[in-house]
């Protein structure tokens, strides 16, 4: 990063790199969401000055340039986020953002559909896996290699599977847990996500807590109560944790009916994933943030396919020259 720049960067999962199913790298690993520890602390000593949010958002709304550095956040609330990335932070003397979907929390069952998605791959038993897409037809892929997988996490199911309607979405996991074999646990929710009291734990290590949504859909698709009840729950449950909030668009997804909502919320910021620096004439319903993701070579990132995952992603109708689906990391 040039030393005049001012960057967000959007991560996800702090795990170890351990082998899922058939000995493949896990699913986040694959889409590039997942860091070790060891790749967070070099992303840290990349950084530069590790700037807190609210220090961007000050300075914008003072009409003056950002400060040079780097803002640091951490979407979806998963347990790590307070069992491991925050003590480090803490000891570094940095500070982090950690945006939560309020209604995905350890204190519940329910989960995010790409974590019940990615953990069923992760842990499948049976080589091929079958899935009926929400246009017609029937999707049907190896789960047993780095390219097929990758197929799955990257590719044209996953990407029907965030676009369809809800009913369309339980058929899609419902066909997927039958053709590879497992079970999602009961308990996926608490190992997964921080609880709700955990959020106060962020914030009382000097972290900020802000808000993702409810339930993490993308909000272009809802209807006008849906995206009311998503954008404004969320921001209520977290005002009481961490004023003023700050917004994360799920998956990136935005359009002027959400930037209305999302305003008439009253959040002090609001994230995308438009990967460019932070500059003076930025909104702040707009942030851009540029995904820190893994730099592993066993890693599949878009963009870099393989001529076998580029044949997989083009015999099901995608494009692999143009990073295969729409932004879901957030």
């Amino acid at each position: 990063m040039g030393s005049e720049l001012t960057q967000i960067l959007m991560l996800h999962r702090i795990i170890p790199a351990a082998p899922a199913a058939f000995g493949l790298p896990d699913c986040y690993r694959i889409r590039g969401t997942a860091l070790t520890v060891d790749e967070l602390e070099r992303v840290l000593h990349e950084a530069g000055p590790v700037l807190p949010l609210e220090a961007v958002e000050r300075a914008l709304n003072a009409g003056e340039t950002p400060p040079p550095g780097t803002v640091l956040t951490f979407d979806d609330g998963y347990r790590e986020h307070l069992d491991v990335v925050a003590p480090l932070l803490h000891e570094c003397g940095a500070t982090a953002t950690f945006y939560v979907a309020t209604g995905l929390h350890g204190d519940g069952e329910a989960l995010a559909p790409v974590d019940a998605w990615y953990w069923l791959l992760d842990h499948a038993e049976r080589a091929e896996a079958a899935v009926p897409m929400p246009g017609g037809g029937v999707y049907r892929g190896r789960v047993n290699t780095l390219e097929g997988k990758a197929a799955w996490v990257t590719g044209p199911p996953k990407a029907a599977m965030l676009a369809a309607t809800p009913i369309e979405r339980a058929r899609m996991l419902e066909s997927l847990r039958d053709s590879v074999g497992v079970t999602i646990p009961n308990d996926l929710a608490r190992r997964l996500y921080l609880t709700r009291e955990d959020w106060r734990g962020l914030v009382s290590l000097g972290m900020r807590v802000g808000a993702h949504s409810v339930s993490h859909p993308r909000l272009t698709q809802l209807d006008h109560h849906e995206l009311d009840r998503e954008v404004g729950e969320s921001v209520r449950a977290i005002a009481d944790v961490c004023p003023p909030v700050a917004f994360a668009y799920p998956d990136g997804a935005f359009d002027e009916r959400v930037l209305a909502r999302v305003l008439t919320a009253g959040v002090s910021s609001a994230v995308t994933c438009t990967p460019e620096p932070v500059v003076r004439s930025t909104s702040p319903l707009l942030f851009p943030r540029r995904v820190a993701g893994t730099s592993s070579e066993a890693a599949y990132t878009p963009g870099r396919e393989t001529p076998a995952v580029s044949a997989l992603i083009r015999e099901a109708g995608g494009d692999a020259d143009s990073g295969i689906d729409p932004p879901a990391w957030c």
